[in-house]
């Protein structure tokens, strides 16, 4: 790929690489653009095993060949001393033994380089051309890997492999006694030998080359020339019968699992193979103890799981096992599994799934939203464990084989090993709503609120619709597939609802066809041997279903669990999962009873308000501070209703029965208030007088799922929320003189809770533009820069502004009460956020608190005691109540 020099840095003083690109890339306008788009992404790469790429430099002067008006481009690069990994292959190891590199040495080295795979991985970035010649050791025996990218930057514009032009020739130093012209052919995966697009998995084959030619001191494709090292990729298997004896049978089993042709068969994450080679220096077990093989009987794993919850079931309490009762096979049984101590689960069941084995939960939970993370727990164990890089985490799924899971965070679509590991990112996801994973290795997923749904192969690459909406028929998008047992076909829910109902369609992958199958209050699950499980009147049901035809057959049964009522407007898009092994998951809650009160700016609760405890789940303040609008969720019905501050009270001014209702604001003069409803078949917005129930419509639009967030002071603008297929929430302005809506904010990810300042020329707002919510302030209407006035998160939640405008309230994600003070010279100015208390509950829902207009008060809707908890249920059997039922 270039010439490498050894340079000094003279502003530095330092050591650096300088690699002279080729002559003819300097001719080539694209080719320069896209390597320094490449390069930039490279320069971000910052890990311990891999060369730092500093920066492009270029000169005026041509080298030979090329005109001196042509610049000569370089990439100046850390100085690495030492050998590469192809040369000290040809002399056997740092340790001299001849042939090879002693087993220890290279399982050393290969972690190392698995390491450095799994950082790029994690970034977007594939190597495409890893090669012993382009690992070096230092003499401390840090290994770097160099040249990551370069391949793609180099290579002709939408070509996923390597191309001839760049399939280098090159001498290995391990074969020059045999007269061996060979090169990148010798490291590519099938799909990369075939020209077609590759992802991260192309590396994991170019990883087993790599790690087969350390152990061996051979190539695992050696052919006299390209065309037949390629024909060999292509059609044979490595000879593994010349591995040493001395090498571990994790090792093997990884080194098969790194040479799957098919790249849906081959490992999809490094960091396995990483784990793999940490583990192997575990101890082996005791004389007598059992090996731990890696499949064991499904009635072995439910006895041992059964004893185990006998022994501990005094310590229920401390580690949340509770209900797991002996009895005979068949019977159904229930396991209630409790979240890590100080951690709560979410009130949406789609963020609790069962792993297809029946043998381990993923579950998100945590303090507040953005601590939320990702946890898996073995059934089997006492405890959790949370998995890395994971923050903001939501809405699991599993793959079919129950060795990873995938999730959504900061705007992408990931995947981790339920061994542990850096999540990888899969594709970008700004507001993910769900997503199922085939067993032919393709994804489906709903990487927002609205439009249709997405595919995209496990290990990465090119997303391409697996759905269309078909707006005609009044369609708005599709969200939470399922697959069925072929791995082709998948249920999905088609937003709107009607009368809180979904219609569930039946996709296809490669087909524009679909099918209606039902309608239904969440997205059903497929469970075996031919169900599909979801809620009905809040009670599970298992419908009969034949995947075969896939049709409904016979009439649903009622199960005897009842999950309860859920205390978020969008929580029955789901309702849980169901293993192979006749298990079945879902989340365990009653209807959230919750009161009013009165908190200082220190978070301390400081007086009530004389209403009865209920399912509040929003709350606003009246300008004028005599009154308070409240909206309440129980279930599928839902309604907003109106509190005497001074005498207490409750009045219900619009209630909508199966259908959603809330999210209220005021108008200036407390005279009036705005909402958002379903009532038209999809989320409008609406206004009622505040002292009677007469509902007129705001703003009705195709643009869906629209909720008030504030009401200028003149009274003109109301500002509101709505989610778009490409950003996810953006935020809307709504002019009330002639009726005319325009978007203020459109950024990637949520941006949500937008609040004119008292003299309308500021909107703060919360924004997950940076990869987590932050608040903002920006000029209005605009034009003007976008002020960021947190730096270590915010709820994504509501903020307010004292009434001379110059101070804003923001609940920091931490809980803590957060105030900003602002100047205007002309321009505004931001003062560092200042902690002055902290919440002492988690809020219920992402306007669960007001403040007054000279923040010094906050109205909260606070959490019965005991009354907040959730758990998850594990319903094992569950065929065998559907069984005795059918009699």
């Amino acid at each position: 790929m270039g010439q490498v020099y050894r340079a000094t840095d003279t502003k530095l003083d330092r050591a650096v690489a300088i690699k002279v690109l080729p002559e003819s890339f300097a001719l080539d306008a694209d080719r320069v653009a896209r390597f320094t788009r490449e390069a930039k992404t490279l320069a971000a790469l910052n890990h311990p095993n891999i060369a730092q790429v500093y920066g492009i430099e270029e000169s005026e002067s041509g080298s030979s060949g090329v005109t001196a008006s042509t610049p000569t481009r370089a990439l100046v690069m850390e100085l690495v001393e030492g050998e590469d990994l192809a040369q000290i292959i040809a002399r056997g190891g740092t340790q001299g033994v001849h042939h090879r590199i002693p087993v220890d040495e290279a399982l050393a080295i290969a972690k190392q380089v698995a390491d450095a795979l799994e950082a790029a991985h994690e970034q977007g970035i594939v190597h495409r051309d890893l090669k012993p010649a382009n690992i070096k050791v230092r003499p401390d025996g840090t290994v770097k890997v160099l040249d990551f990218g370069l391949a793609k930057a180099l290579t002709t514009e939408g070509t996923g492999a390597t191309s001839g032009a760049s399939a280098l020739t090159l001498t290995s130093p391990a074969m020059t006694e045999m007269g061996m012209i060979l090169g990148t052919a010798a490291y590519m995966a099938p799909e990369q030998a075939r020209g077609k697009a590759v992802d991260r998995r192309a590396d994991i084959w170019a990883f087993g080359c790599v790690l087969y030619e350390m152990l061996t001191g051979r190539r695992a494709f050696d052919g006299e020339d390209v065309s037949l090292t390629l024909s060999q990729v292509l059609q044979r298997e490595p000879d593994f019968d010349v591995l040493p004896p001395d090498v571990p049978p994790a090792v093997r089993r990884l080194l098969r699992r790194c040479f799957e042709k098919d790249p849906r068969r081959r490992l999809s994450a490094i960091g396995d193979a990483r784990l793999e080679l940490e583990e192997r220096d575990e101890p082996a077990p005791a004389a007598g103890a059992t090996t731990g093989a890696p499949v064991q009987s499904r009635q072995t794993t439910r006895l041992v799981a059964t004893i185990a919850a006998a022994v501990v079931v005094t310590a229920a309490a401390t580690y949340g096992l509770v209900g797991w009762s002996a009895g005979p096979p068949a019977a159904p049984q229930r396991l209630t599994v409790l979240p890590p101590a100080g951690q709560g689960l979410l009130p949406d069941p789609a963020h609790v799934m069962l792993s297809p084995d029946g043998r381990r939960l993923a579950f998100i939970a945590g303090v507040s939203p953005v601590s939320e993370r990702l946890w898996i727990r073995n059934l089997d164990d006492l405890v959790a464990r949370e998995v890395e890089g994971s923050d903001g985490a939501s809405l699991p799924f599993w793959s079919p084989d129950s060795t990873r899971v995938g999730f959504f965070a900061a705007g992408k679509l990931l995947t981790t090993s339920v061994t542990g590991g850096r999540p990888q990112i899969v594709a970008d996801a700004p507001d993910g709503r769900g997503a199922t994973w085939s067993t032919g290795g393709v994804i489906v997923f709903a990487p927002s609120g609205n439009g249709p749904l997405f595919r995209v192969s496990e290990g990465g690459g090119a997303v391409t619709p697996a759905t269309s909406v078909d707006a005609d028929k009044g369609e708005s998008g599709h969200r939470f597939p399922s697959f069925l047992p072929d791995g082709r076909h998948f249920l999905f829910a088609v937003l709107p609802q009607e009368n809180g109902l979904f219609h569930i369609d039946i996709g296809e992958l490669d087909s524009p066809d679909r099918q209606n199958l039902m309608t239904a209050e969440n997205s059903p699950v497929y469970a075996e041997p031919g169900y599909l499980i979801f809620s009905r009147n809040g009670t599970l049901a298992a419908q009969p279903f034949d995947a075969s035809n896939r049709t409904l057959t016979g009439e649903a049964v009622l199960l005897d669990d009842a999950p309860g009522d859920i205390a978020t407007y969008y929580a029955a898009d789901w309702i849980g999962s169901v293993s192979s092994s006749g298990d079945l998951a879902y989340l365990t809650t009653v209807t959230e009873q919750s009161r009013l009160a009165w908190l200082d700016q220190a978070g301390r609760e400081t007086g009530t308000v004389d209403v009865p405890p209920g399912p509040y789940i929003a709350v606003s303040l009246s300008p004028d501070g005599r009154r308070a609008v409240v909206g309440t969720l129980a279930g599928s019905d839902s309604s907003i209703g109106v509190v005497d501050l001074a005498r207490g009270g409750l009045t219900p001014i619009v209630t909508r029965s199966r259908g959603w209702v809330g999210l209220p604001e005021w108008s200036p003069d407390s005279r009036r208030i705005a909402f958002s409803s379903d009532q038209s078949g999809q989320v409008d917005l609406y206004v009622s007088g505040a002292d009677h129930g007469d509902v007129e419509p705001l703003y009705q639009s195709a643009v869906p799922f629209k909720h008030v967030t504030s009401w200028s002071k003149d009274g003109k603008i109301i500002v509101f929320s709505s989610i778009s297929a490409e950003t996810a929430d953006d935020l809307w302005t709504l002019r009330l003189d002639d009726g005319k809506a325009e978007p203020f904010v459109r950024l990637p990810g949520q941006d949500e809770f937008g609040a004119l300042s008292p003299d309308g020329r500021w909107m703060a707002y919360i924004s997950q533009v940076a990869g987590r919510p932050e608040a903002f302030v920006q000029a209005f209407p605009g034009p003007g820069e976008a002020h960021r006035v947190t730096r270590d998160g915010a709820q994504d939640s509501e903020m307010w502004w004292r009434d001379d405008g110059r101070q804003l309230m923001v609940i920091g994600a931490d809980l803590q009460v957060l105030l900003i003070d602002l100047t205007f010279t002309p321009d505004i100015s931001v003062s560092a956020p200042r902690p002055v208390g902290r919440l002492r509950f988690a809020p219920v829902n992402t306007r669960s608190v007001d403040a007054t207009p000279d923040l010094q008060r906050m109205l909260a809707i606070v959490p019965e005691a005991g009354n907040s908890a959730r758990s998850i249920t594990v319903l094992k059997n569950w065929l065998h109540i559907v069984q005795q039922k059918a009699r």
